[in-house]
Parts: structure tokens; C-alpha cells; sequence
């Protein structure tokens, strides 16, 4: 490539890589363009940007952007998971993939701004992803309070239980009381 191209390049890739948090280089030794094209879409999904870049532009466009080391894992046939947001999801998706492809090696990156090795990425993507975090909050915060609105409503049940059988049940109302006899006239002759 002539020298105006690789600047170009080299500026391109420097645009993916400015404000990345998370940066993992892994060697690409012989994956078909099926499985690049699979681990490209799992990327894609998440919101992550996959590249293959030769190393020398991506090691100059990751200095151009201020990200130290990275060039320290630049070397072979690299690939390069990019997150701009969520440390965890570029390590989770390469490592799940490189359980069922054996040919994806994680080399390392850079994460915040801090080299790490192959089992530190294996680390991060052991932990939670940011949407796990949230549900865990979300359950700690509402199992207490739903286990308050439980003890209140069986107060309220007992309460209701108990006024009920405080309270005399409703009288049925009476029949309409006959009308008296009339009295005996003494002064009436008897009756034979």
C-alpha cells in the first residue's frame, strides 16, 4: 500500500479505537471465513466492533489514540475486539468462542488503560455482564421490599380474618309477628 493509503488506514482504525475501554488482541491461526464472519456477528450483537488489521497500523493507530502496550501483543495473524462501553463483553464473547474454536488464541489488550494477560481476559469474562449486575441490584433491592409488602398484607389478612369473627353474624330478619288474638269478652256467652 502506498504511504497515503496506510495513513488512511491507519486514521480509520484510529476512529474505532478512540475512547475504547476494553481492546483485545487474539491470533486468528486458521479460522475460515465462516467462523470470522460467526465471531464477527456475536460482536456485532453486542455492540462490539472485530477487525482484522495488520499489526503495524493497528499498533500506530493504537498509539495515535494513547493506548500504550498493545502493540506488545501485535504479532501473527491478530484480530482485534473493540468496546467503547462494556469491559466485560468483548472478553466474554472471545472466550466463549475460543472454548468451541481451539484455533482463536486470546493474546491480551489493553483494558482501562492497563495491559492484561491471557487470564485476566479469561477473568473479565467470567464476570457478570453489566445487564447481570442490574438484575442482581434490582433482586437485592426488591426482595426486601416485597417481603414487606408480604408480612404487611398477611397483618391485613389476620385483621379481616379476625374482625369477621368478632362480629356477630347479620340477625335474619324475623317474619312479621302474627297479629294478637283478639282477648276473650267475659261478658261473652261461651261457646257450646
Amino acid at each position: 500500500m502506498p504511504t497515503a493509503e496506510k495513513e488512511l488506514a491507519i486514521a480509520e482504525f484510529a476512529k474505532e479505537l478512540k475512547g475504547a475501554t476494553a481492546v483485545i488482541v487474539s491470533h486468528n491461526n486458521g479460522l475460515n471465513a465462516a467462523d470470522v464472519t460467526e465471531l464477527r456477528k456475536l460482536m456485532r450483537d453486542k455492540g462490539l466492533v472485530f477487525k482484522v488489521v495488520k499489526n503495524t497500523l493497528a499498533a500506530r493507530a493504537a498509539t495515535a489514540v494513547g493506548i500504550e502496550g498493545l502493540d506488545k501483543y501485535l504479532s501473527g495473524p491478530s484480530t482485534i475486539a473493540i468496546s467503547k462501553d462494556n469491559i466485560v463483553a468483548p472478553a466474554k464473547v472471545l472466550s466463549d468462542f475460543a472454548k468451541t474454536h481451539e484455533k482463536l488464541v486470546i493474546v491480551g489488550g489493553v483494558i482501562e488503560g492497563k495491559q492484561v494477560s491471557p487470564a485476566d481476559v479469561e477473568t473479565f469474562a467470567s464476570l457478570p455482564s453489566k445487564e447481570e449486575l442490574v438484575a442482581m441490584l434490582l433482586r437485592t433491592i426488591n426482595g426486601p421490599a416485597s417481603g414487606l409488602a408480604r408480612v404487611i398484607q398477611a397483618i391485613v389478612d389476620k385483621k379481616t380474618a379476625a374482625e369477621g369473627a368478632a362480629t356477630p353474624a347479620p340477625v335474619a330478619a324475623a317474619a312479621p309477628a302474627a297479629a294478637p288474638a283478639p282477648a276473650a269478652d267475659p261478658e261473652a256467652p261461651a261457646a257450646e
